[in-house]
């Protein structure tokens, strides 16, 4: 594999925001000067500014927000671009309050006007979507964090009040992860807003809301398997027209099982019955597939990854696309130790996932889901199978950890981030699947110190065989001077 196996796109939640910030002020810090210099300060959803300015009250550091700018990747680059602006205008002594709210977009002109919660609602959404601006998931963003402050807010010709803050949080059950989204929907919309009001009220609802981790229970190998035998059978009373989609699912699910792939990535695959090169930052499917192309193009430095279905390609990896959640990369398969899932679950046929209408555009019933993505769990939900198509990747994850795969190589073939490896997907491991992990260690650490215990023998052995080598050596070399003194003596007579 070479080093453009996988961009991952920092989309999959699991890169370091920390980190990014840290690096955005190292940058800052090479401009301005102490005291005329501003820095970037991360909240817990929000980003703020750091710098000090001489106002009417003398000199004082002040930390101002950044209005709904959010805590990602793209927020923190343009928190940068404001800071780099600020600096300049306090080195100049320039600075004004008047100045930096238009800078970051927040209108003053008529502060005394109390707005509706419906004016509220409105001024704010525009905003919520402009800030996720190529977030391919803004929708269903806004659904989980704002959609009850909208059914609660959206239609009131009424100021905002406590008892309606309290309203929007309530619909939402205490102890729930909804509960949570919808807290910091709430956080954001009034921060936007510059309403500190509830502030007290709201860090209650926060502290109050404790859900319980959901333990993940990713399907074990032996599982998987039975599902495959037996979970794709069609129903006898199913029309004789739809039977060939069984075959469909069982194909995906063969497919999600080997490689540990996200859904929609099934349909983002660039080398199934042609080779791919990877052109323009991107896997491109090659037209042109003849011996004489491809190897032409390999003298000239081009990469490029065989066909699955190519007899002569043994090692199987897939080439996913760019327009996928983190990105191009490369796809090894991962059997359990003794299988071949390849041939197994017949995986080398011409490409054969269901046929769904407009399989990546939105519309899924499930927050705004892809329509593949929503009617693969929908399929998996209704056939009972007992977990999820996304826990099928987990346990290629739990797969590759059991065999002692590099946790980087498995990063770079799941397309995410070591840190996303290191948490959310090891701690998807359900009581039994840690408890059987800890067996294998355990028997594994057995039959490496029976191992050892049989090595120290052997050793022990071979010493005792050395030593009694030794002493017969001794005894032929005693026999042999007393042989050469016997004979010395008639030699003298």
């Amino acid at each position: 594999m070479n080093n453009r196996v996988s961009e991952q796109k920092l989309n999959d939640g699991g890169y370091h925001v920390k980190r990014l910030v840290n690096e955005a002020n190292a940058r800052l810090k090479q401009i301005g000067k102490q005291g005329k210099r501003a820095t970037i300060v991360a909240k817990t959803t929000s980003l703020a500014l750091q710098f000090t300015f001489k106002d009417g009250n003398g000199i004082a550091q002040k930390q101002v927000g950044l209005g709904a700018i959010v805590l990602n990747q793209k927020g923190i680059a343009k928190a940068e671009e404001i800071a780099q602006l600020v600096t300049g205008q306090l080195v100049a002594g320039t600075f004004n309050w008047d100045w930096f709210n238009a800078l970051i977009g927040k209108d003053t002109s008529e502060k005394t006007q109390v707005l509706t919660c419906k004016q509220m609602v409105e001024q704010f959404k525009p905003h919520f979507f402009k800030q996720r601006v190529g977030n391919k998931a803004n929708g269903k963003s806004w659904y989980e964090r704002c959609r009850r402050l909208e059914e609660v807010l959206g239609n009131l010709d009424k100021p905002i009040s406590l008892a309606l803050i309290r309203s929007v949080i309530e619909l939402t059950e205490n102890n729930t992860p909804n509960r949570g989204r919808t807290i910091s929907g709430v956080v954001e919309f009034l921060r936007y807003h510059d309403n500190s009001d509830y502030k007290k009220v709201i860090q209650e609802y926060k502290k109050n809301n404790n859900p319980e981790p959901r333990e993940g229970d990713p399907p074990s190998d032996e599982k998987i398997i039975e599902i495959y035998k037996t979970g794709f059978i069609p129903c006898p009373t199913n029309r004789k027209k739809y039977g060939h989609r069984y075959g469909q699912w069982q194909f995906l699910y063969g497919l999600l099982a080997t490689y540990g792939l996200r859904i929609h990535e099934a349909w983002n695959i660039a080398n199934w019955d042609k080779p791919a090169i990877f052109k323009d930052g991107d896997w491109v499917t090659m037209d042109v597939a003849d011996e004489a192309t491809i190897s032409a193009l390999r003298d000239a430095g081009e990469t490029i990854i065989a066909a699955i279905l190519d007899p002569s390609n043994t090692k199987h990896f897939l080439c996913i696309k760019r327009n996928t959640k983190t990105g191009y990369r490369e796809v090894f398969p991962l059997s359990p130790e003794g299988h071949n899932w390849i041939e197994e679950f017949d995986l080398l046929q011409p490409f054969n996932i269901p046929d769904i209408e407009r399989p990546l555009e939105r519309g899924g019933q499930a927050l705004g889901a892809l329509r593949c993505s929503d009617k693969t769990t929908k399929w998996f939900k209704k056939k009972k199978y007992g977990f999820t198509p996304h826990e099928l990747r987990h346990a290629y994850n739990h797969r590759g950890h059991r065999q002692g795969i590099n946790t980087d190589a498995l990063c770079q073939s799941l397309g995410h981030g070591r840190q996303m490896n290191l948490t959310t997907y090891r701690n998807s491991k359900s009581k039994k699947v840690k408890l059987q992990d800890l067996e294998l260690a355990v028997s594994k650490q057995q039959q490496k110190h029976s191992e050892n215990e049989l090595l120290k023998n052997k050793v022990k052995d071979l010493k005792a065989q050395v030593q009694a080598q030794e002493n017969e050596i001794e005894l032929l070399k005693t026999k042999l001077k007393m042989y050469e003194a016997i004979a010395e003596s008639k030699n003298q007579k």
